[in-house]
């Protein structure tokens, strides 16, 4: 019987690992978005209801009708909820996933944007940037660009890449492999 429970445990602790299952909720505790290598996102957004009317359960139905109204308009789901930690409501977490910036931006009114270097405008990428070695570089004099991602965003948040960052704009700080964002304009990330 002893061998049964460990090896179930094992197995549980080899697909956790293999299908890259990640507490979200537990790794951030500030405002993030998480862009995957595959396009697909994930939101750890934490939010203080201390001092609301709010309900846990309301809350949890509130987020729950959003998702299906807005995944009721779209072909498949582009909108799933991974969890919501309602225990201390001084500190509510809510991590949703999104299929694509579409859907990221299509159900929180944004205008972010995620694409190939090449396929985003120039005039979107004015002023002076910073290389992941801290030196001052325009676009035009930028090096291995050719297959890297850029990331628009306005939020101020923290993001973390499955990628390496190559340059970023005065809107973002990265410090110990943590991107910042300052919500007071565009930041711009571009990574690999």
């Amino acid at each position: 019987m002893m061998k049964k429970i460990l090896l179930v445990l094992g197995m549980v602790l080899v697909l956790g690992t293999l299908t890259g299952c990640t507490d979200y909720a537990k790794k951030y505790d500030q405002n993030t978005l998480v862009v995957k290598s595959n396009g697909t996102l994930i939101e750890v957004a934490v939010e203080d209801f201390s001092e609301s009317s709010v309900t846990p359960e309301g809350l949890s139905v509130y987020i729950t009708e959003q998702i299906d109204q807005y995944n009721d308009t779209q072909d498949k789901d582009m909108v799933e909820k991974d969890n919501l930690i309602t225990e201390d409501m001084s500190e509510v977490k809510l991590v949703l996933k999104y299929k694509s910036m579409e859907s990221y931006n299509d159900f929180n009114l944004l205008h972010c944007t995620l694409d190939d270097f090449s396929n985003v405008d120039e005039k979107s990428l004015k002023g002076t940037f910073t290389s992941a070695d801290g030196k001052s570089v325009k676009v035009g004099k930028m090096e291995g660009v050719k297959k890297a991602k850029v990331l628009i965003i306005s939020e101020k948040m923290d993001i973390a890449l499955d990628g390496t960052v190559l340059y970023y704009n005065k809107e973002v700080s990265v410090k110990d492999d943590v991107i910042s964002t300052t919500g007071k304009g565009n930041a711009i990330v571009i990574f690999k």
